[in-house]
């Protein structure tokens, strides 16, 4: 399933939305405004961008940020997923103002929630889907059926490994601290330390063939956390 990003302002729609499209079983990123969903993006990537073009608090916006704003920094910040704008206005200028922007599609409100699914899901379509599987060499990361094949070998990945790796290989070549991925993974259970993280870590490692000396996949970076560093052939 997806990871998509709302930006809504109208709490009761930003609400609704959450709770239908979680239903569904996509992970969903709910935000009000610009700096917030930027700061979601930022933390996990999405892999589809559903923005309001009219956000009504404030000029244009609650951080004075509109749809088309937001869309333009997620570009410029590296997302190449579908961008879904949902308006209010019918508008020829503001569709081509839109798809300039690198707009995928436009819905116009009022919508029905299962028109925008089918939407949301006739873009990804379009740009390949999810991606699940990725192949390093002579290792095979199927994300999907929580599998690792190395060598024709496999190695069963446990959730919170599956978590984890899927978050290392999206955020890959950026260093990511021990407590933004025990706040992305496994948010900040009292049960778990940074050490929890160093186990996890060490145990895809062995899965991957990994040597934390000479690194192929993860890459220490010392006192702070880790980084992905493989290369997909």
């Amino acid at each position: 399933m997806a990871r998509i990003l709302f930006v809504e302002d109208e709490a009761e729609v930003l609400n609704t939305l959450n709770a239908f499209f979680s239903r569904e079983g996509h992970q969903v990123l709910a935000a009000r405004g610009g700096k917030e969903a930027l700061a979601m993006a930022e933390r996990r990537l999405p892999h589809v961008a559903v923005l309001d073009v009219m956000l009504h608090e404030g000029p244009e916006g609650p951080d004075g940020m509109d749809g088309f704003e937001i869309c333009k920094v997620l570009r410029e910040k590296g997302f190449d997923g579908p961008v879904i704008f949902l308006t209010a206005r019918n508008s020829e200028t503001d569709k081509l103002l839109g798809f300039e922007m690198g707009a995928d599609d436009f819905v116009t409100k009022p919508f029905s929630l299962l028109e925008l699914n089918a939407r949301i899901n006739a873009s990804l379509k379009r740009t390949g889907g999810v991606r699940s599987v990725f192949r390093f060499g002579d290792v095979t990361v199927d994300l999907d059926n929580y599998v690792i094949t190395r060598q024709g070998v496999e190695e069963r990945l446990s959730n919170r490994e599956q978590e984890l790796l899927r978050y290392l290989i999206e955020h890959k070549g950026k260093v990511l601290p021990r407590e933004e991925l025990l706040t992305s993974i496994w948010k900040y259970s009292p049960n778990v330390t940074t050490r929890t993280v160093d186990t996890h870590v060490l145990n895809l490692r062995k899965k991957l063939g990994d040597d934390a000396q000479q690194p192929l996949f993860i890459e220490t970076m010392h006192g702070v956390g880790y980084r992905f560093v493989a290369e997909e052939d």
